[in-house]
């Protein structure tokens, strides 16, 4: 009963951690997948913006001022349908005043505190910023001389990322649970083959030690003729050292 228990403790630890493992190996994948997707999202999306950012500063360099580009509400448009993801477009003037809007109640009102740009980097550089649930990427608007006249931003949702990420979790579920289907019971069996034998060992040395403790009775037969045999060997060692110790003190005597 004993060895059955030890053997039950050791496969269910054993189990659990070949469990811990697969699991371990799951999600470091997953957030691999994830990082990588994400990060391809939005050099896409990135794209996206600073094509349509060229398109107004093309006009600013025509002659016109951000306000005035021609044709801006309608090159918002077109970038919104360029990716299922993106779900609002802003061009904002340098002071956060928003001048177009693929969302157009908000055409006249301020941008969020949040999506403003980080600093005032030299040159205008792309930023990130998440405001209002949407992951956003923001565009400088430059003109000929390199000074940043206002900004694009385009908010986008995961949506497309949380689809292709549920695919590989799944496709990564499969292979993961035919995995312990096969390992646990192997690591079941395994371990009552091998603990069983082991804890009898450990039984029977624990019972030899006992015996042969002082106070509880004669030694173990075979450990009382280890004792006779080291005593033996003991006594004919000392022999030995004392007719060598009596050659070397005649030594001298025969050289006179």
């Amino acid at each position: 009963m004993r060895g059955s228990s030890f053997a039950s403790r050791v496969a269910i630890l054993l189990a659990l951690l070949l469990a811990l493992a697969c699991g371990i190996v799951a999600a470091m994948n997953y957030l691999k997948f994830e990082k990588l997707l994400v990060s391809q999202q939005a050099r896409v999306i990135g794209i996206i913006a600073a094509d349509a950012a060229e398109a107004f500063e093309r006009g600013i360099n025509l002659g016109v001022r951000l306000p005035g580009v021609p044709g801006g509400q309608a090159l918002l448009e077109r970038a919104l349908n360029a990716d299922a993801d993106i779900r609002r477009i802003s061009v904002a003037d340098a002071r956060g005043h928003i001048l177009f809007d693929t969302d157009r109640g908000r055409i006249g009102a301020d941008l969020p505190p949040g999506l403003l740009a980080p600093g005032r980097a030299s040159p205008p550089r792309a930023w990130r910023a998440t405001e209002q649930g949407l992951a956003w990427i923001g565009v400088p608007i430059v003109n000929s001389f390199g000074q940043a006249e206002g900004a694009l931003l385009v908010g986008h949702a995961r949506t497309s990322v949380a689809a292709r990420l549920d695919a590989i979790a799944l496709a990564m579920l499969r292979p993961t649970l035919l995995v312990l289907a096969v390992a646990i019971p192997l690591v079941v069996v395994l371990t009552f083959v091998l603990a069983r034998p082991v804890r009898r060992y450990f039984d029977r040395f624990g019972r030899t030690i006992a015996r042969d403790a002082p106070g509880d009775g004669p030694p173990e037969p075979s450990l009382a003729a280890l004792d006779a045999g080291l005593a033996e060997t003991e006594r004919l060692l000392a022999g030995a050292e004392r007719e060598l110790e009596d050659l070397v003190s005649r030594a001298p005597e025969a050289a006179r």
